[in-house]
């Protein structure tokens, strides 16, 4: 037996014994759990329109200790049966039921993706994270996987500003060689989606431990790190068992970028101009070479 279908008899066989907000729970846990894995007690009881002692409660009803521990369960079952082959799976049936051009429906969820970020980002909480990000002495960006070209972009934006960034978008011992550079003073932006790496943990745990301020850019870990983290910017990319595109993050990453110019312009036009100057007086083209 499968680890969800065991989750299911579990279930199932505490259904009689719960009451009937417990009850309602249960149910949505059986049709949602992919969602639920990453939600916290307090987001789960917002959702349903309960109290967060009543799914706290529920979680020692079924025989977890505590909702954490319930919720690492969900986590587990998502990781195996979600794949990126069944992501990219459930996005192609989507595609095939749609009665418009495959770009003209990849267009509109992009575009229902973004306007939906309006309102999972807090403008309060945008206004912090550029003035850490302004602030900051040195800047790292981490990125693994697909998120290393957020970092990358991110470096590349900064660095043109002036600001002296490095991305980590490497894991193992040249991540490590990266994360004990950090200093009190310097910013970490980390992004990440759906998976709690240890690349992830050992970024924030460090720039936590030593006093960094920290930025968070993800879709459904900001509660494994709310304690950790100063700001947690949301972005949603869809079901977190469908396929997904960066063009949420990139959206909120561009706006960052403009949001730090706009904070101190005459540092960052300064900075561009310099660069202009440098490619000018050795003949330097976009590449990097001499011109011959």
């Amino acid at each position: 037996m499968d680890e969800l279908s065991e989750f299911r008899r579990q279930l199932e066989k505490s259904l009689p014994r719960l009451t009937k907000s417990e009850q309602r729970i249960a149910s949505f846990l059986l049709s949602n759990h992919d969602e639920a894995a990453f939600l916290s007690a307090a987001e789960l009881a917002q959702q349903l329109g309960m109290s967060e002692a009543t799914v706290v409660r529920f979680a020692r009803s079924i025989g977890y200790k505590s909702f954490p521990e319930l919720r690492r369960t969900l986590q587990g079952i998502f990781r195996v049966r979600v794949t990126p082959a069944s992501r990219l799976l459930h996005k192609l049936a989507d595609l095939k039921t749609g009665h418009k051009h495959v770009f003209a429906q990849i267009v509109e969820m992009e575009q229902q993706y973004l306007n939906e970020a309006l309102h999972s980002i807090e403008p309060s909480d945008f206004n912090r994270a550029v003035k850490i990000i302004s602030r900051g002495k040195r800047l790292f960006v981490r990125g693994g996987g697909p998120s290393a070209i957020l970092a990358e972009l991110f470096e590349l934006r900064m660095r043109r500003f002036g600001v002296l960034t490095i991305s980590m978008i490497e894991s193992g011992r040249d991540l490590a060689e990266k994360i004990q550079l950090m200093q009190p003073k310097d910013v970490v932006l980390v992004t990440g989606f759906h998976h709690v790496s240890a690349e992830m943990v050992a970024v924030v745990d460090h720039a936590h431990k030593i006093g960094c301020r920290t930025i968070l850019l993800t879709d459904t870990l900001g509660s494994a790190f709310r304690d950790k983290v100063d700001v947690i910017l949301s972005a949603r990319r869809g079901p977190v068992s469908n396929f997904h595109s960066l063009t949420v993050p990139m959206a909120i990453l561009n706006a960052l970028i403009l949001g730090v110019a706009m904070s101190k312009p005459k540092e960052s036009l300064g900075a561009l101009d310099r660069f202009q100057e440098l490619r000018a007086a050795y003949g330097l083209d976009i590449n990097g070479r001499l011109n011959s």
